[in-house]
């Protein structure tokens, strides 16, 4: 139950799509299979799971830093995102020292956080996060 004054979130809307990522090696690129996944309950976080041979990696990222990354070279810490040839997107994710190279088609990248902001515009996200567990919590 809600409680006044705080709004009711949208309800939750969620977009999969599976695609192959490329890891990118000093020798070759090898396809992984990997799924991108949004919720609109968690409006700035996108999930980008790898399905490796040893299991599932999962990472989250930022959609608006996703988006930049398709333009231009962005990130912080773990996760940088930047153009490259062929119409690819380079993710670099982990520390500099160990970290893995991911490539994905950008023009499906870019289709895919458009579809996203249809469900989620930016500027609305936290008007699609359902904050009563959280004031729940503090009441408790």
């Amino acid at each position: 139950m809600h409680r006044a004054g705080f709004p009711v979130p949208p309800p939750r809307r969620e977009i999969k799509w599976n695609t192959t990522a490329r890891l990118i090696t000093d020798a070759c690129r090898v396809p992984l299979g990997a799924t991108v996944h949004y919720r609109s309950r968690s409006p700035f976080v996108v999930e980008l799971a790898l399905h490796t041979p040893s299991g599932e990696v999962v990472w989250r990222l930022d959609r608006d830093m996703l988006l930049a990354g398709t333009e231009a070279p962005t990130g912080l810490g773990e996760v940088h995102i930047r153009p490259a040839p062929y119409e690819q997107v380079v993710l670099r994710l982990g520390d500099p020292s160990h970290a893995a190279l991911i490539s994905l088609d950008r023009h499906h990248v870019l289709r895919w956080v458009t579809t996203s902001h249809s469900m989620v515009p930016v500027g609305t996200e936290s008007s699609h996060i359902d904050w009563q567990p959280f004031l729940d919590v503090l009441a408790g």
